[in-house]
């Protein structure tokens, strides 16, 4: 196919007959920030040599792209604005009014005046440009009047409750080289407006195995959507210009047409707000303990999973089942102390027995084969009971992720720290002379749970770690040198039932007396 891109004659306005219907979607490729890759396809009918499309509403700034088949190229394309009529449920009396044309009523209203009067006949017409309603009366007048004024409308029969408003279109005109009846045309673009978002349920069955689904919701704001085959996108490719809609789809003049679009985060789902109108589309709920999968495949940096053909509304919601299996995990529980003495800033040690919270976290396999994407989790266990709700971050399929449930009440974990000696002017730095102490810290460990666990300890402190027991690891991460480096000891702890453990370190600071 030959593409044009309809930006480049975005500003010529003309006056053609009224916008025809818009090509059918065949696919939509659904991202996580309410972004959607829209591609239409089919036959427009061709009149007087010109076919009429509906510009999209809602295109990204530069993603729009027409296709059509090489033995009828396009030779020019326009963009023009068209008035057409649109139903819509009349909420006010002039609108209920301008529905009921060619019925009889007694309209009740205040002119310029502010006298109320009343008039009955036969309903005419009405101008929703100028806002003039005309009526003729029973005695054969006829009566031009402001709809704006009108408070009250009585009907002789039964009424219609919507009418017929005005509505602004922008069209697509295409030329075609050749006077075939109809022209194929594919319409390539990204949209905004439409959104998925993951979530997940899990179900723990005992002490390593848990069953785990995926649903997804799209939220649809955009052009509806009539069984079209669609894909939802695990990934978050380049969009430069996600924030920035195409000139194509508004009549003023581009000023800043090169400027940079503000940027769209990728945190979690991107679009998590509330809205009304929510309508629920094929959510069949799977049985807990059934395994399902929908089809996808991996692509570059990205995962599809592809639902099927998909209906939904303009302002409507869908729910759709992705996968549930049963996956492995462990129990893991976590403690980190911080820095409690800060001694090149407070110059003493912090010799108080400080509690420290450890939390209770699953360690998750995924051995699904899909990539697990960034979605809240609720976890309940094998008795229905509440266990957590966190979040599960993007763990590729065959890796593992921590989902962090609660504090661990039974497992105690306390540290203090003294002094062992302290040097003057240990060290000179440049012409700043460096006193030097040694620290020793004691980090102890009680289970008070009726099975062995697992604590796996990280200790923060500024200073030269010499010296960690029981096989702590002594991490300095990279970065910018210090007088002192940051420095990290982790311990992998097991503990069994009701044993208390305690862990020791030292660790050189220097500081300025």
């Amino acid at each position: 196919m030959k593409y044009l891109t309809a930006m480049l004659c975005l500003i010529i306005l003309i006056n053609e007959t009224n916008a025809q219907s818009g090509l059918p979607v065949k696919k939509i490729s659904i991202f996580k920030n309410n972004t959607a890759m829209i591609i239409k396809e089919g036959a427009a009918p061709v009149r007087s040599g010109k076919v009429s499309i509906p510009v999209p509403s809602h295109a990204i700034y530069g993603t729009y792209f027409l296709g059509t088949g090489k033995d009828n190229p396009v030779k020019n394309l326009s963009i023009k604005n068209d008035t057409v009529k649109k139903q819509e449920k009349a909420i006010e009396v002039w609108q209920l009014v301008a529905g009921n044309i060619g019925k009889k009523v007694t309209i009740s209203f205040s002119p310029a005046q502010q006298i109320d009067k009343a008039i009955s006949g036969k309903i005419l017409d009405y101008n929703q440009q100028s806002n003039m309603l005309r009526i003729q009366q029973d005695n054969g007048k006829i009566t031009a009047i402001n709809a704006a004024t009108l408070y009250m409308a009585e009907f002789a029969e039964e009424e219609s409750r919507t009418y017929m408003a005005d509505s602004i279109q922008r069209s697509l005109i295409l030329s075609a080289q050749n006077g075939a009846d109809n022209m194929t045309l594919q319409e390539v673009y990204l949209q905004s407006g439409i959104n998925w978002i993951p979530s997940y349920f899990m179900i723990l069955k005992g002490d390593k195995t848990a069953h785990l689904e995926m649903k997804a919701t799209i939220e649809n704001f955009a052009d509806p959507i009539s069984n079209a085959e669609t894909e939802l996108i695990v990934g978050a490719p380049q969009m430069t210009y996600s924030g920035k809609p195409d000139p194509m789809t508004y009549d003023y003049q581009t000023l800043d047409g090169a400027a940079d679009a503000s940027q769209q985060g990728y945190a979690m789902s991107n679009a998590m707000q509330a809205r009304g109108n929510f309508a629920f589309a094929a959510a069949a709920a799977p049985a807990y303990d059934k395994s399902f999968a929908t089809e996808g495949e991996k692509t570059d940096d990205m995962y599809i999973y592809k639902i099927g053909k998909v209906t939904l509304d303009r302002n409507s919601k869908g729910i759709y089942p992705i996968f549930g299996g049963t996956i492995e995990y462990k129990d893991k529980y976590k403690g980190t102390i911080p820095d409690k003495s800060n001694y090149f800033y407070n110059h003493a040690p912090d010799a108080d027995e400080t509690p420290i919270d450890v939390y209770h976290s699953l360690e998750v396999k995924n051995s699904n084969g899909v990539p697990l994407t960034t979605a809240p989790v609720t976890i309940i266990n094998d008795k229905d009971q509440f266990v957590a709700q966190d979040q599960i971050k993007y763990t590729p399929a065959g890796g593992s992720c921590d989902i962090r449930l609660s504090k661990a009440i039974d497992i105690i974990m306390k540290n203090t720290e003294d002094e062992l000696t302290r040097t003057d002017n240990a060290r000179k730095v440049g012409k700043v002379n460096y006193s030097l102490t040694k620290l020793k810290g004691t980090v102890t460990l009680e289970n008070y749970q009726d099975k062995e666990v697992t604590v796996y300890v990280t200790k923060e402190m500024s200073g030269d770690v010499t010296a960690a027991s029981d096989a702590g690891k002594i991490i300095k991460p990279k970065g910018r040198a210090t007088i002192n480096p940051y420095t990290q000891i982790k311990w992998e702890v097991k503990l069994s039932p009701n044993e208390k453990k305690s862990l020791s370190y030292e660790y050189d600071v220097l500081f300025t007396p």
